[in-house]
């Protein structure tokens, strides 16, 4: 299984952009402050629970969070971050580097950079990617949004 996550809005507090899964839209993704641009990470550019994780491809697994006492789909072995979890929450506030996903996005409010918090589009990824790493590995690739 193929997870992609695209950056497609760049903004002084967060990121937004969408989660694909296999090639199919899957829902909208809020995140921290990306720091560098594809290939250009370094350590010194990561501000704690103010950064976005590196461009790049990593492993996906579902595992136990203590943190938040399930099971949740997991980011391995991003450079400089441990604990990286998909999960809900409505803004980058409720990350630390994590991306937040969400169905629904919330324009409507006059606040940008926000989604309302959806915990049954987290609950559907985590059940996929449970059932896909079953029989295969799981991908995340995140990447720049290339516009047309």
């Amino acid at each position: 299984m193929e997870l992609t996550l695209e950056r497609k809005y760049l903004n002084k507090d967060s990121t937004e952009g969408n989660l694909y899964v296999d090639g199919k839209w899957f829902c909208h993704v809020v995140e921290d402050v990306v720091r560098a641009k594809p290939g250009e990470w370094k350590k010194e550019l990561k501000v704690y629970a103010q950064t976005a994780i590196p461009y790049g491809r990593y492993r996906v697994l579902v595992t136990y969070s203590p943190k938040f006492k399930r099971l949740l789909t997991a980011i391995l072995d991003v450079p400089d971050f441990t604990g990286i979890r998909i999960h809900s929450g409505t803004s980058h506030k409720s990350s630390a580097g994590c991306p937040i996903i969400s169905y629904l996005a919330d324009d409507g409010n006059g606040e940008k950079n926000r989604v309302i918090k959806d915990d049954k589009a987290m609950n559907d990824l985590c059940d996929m990617v449970l059932k896909a790493q079953k029989k295969e590995n799981v991908w995340i690739n995140i990447i720049e949004y290339k516009r047309p």
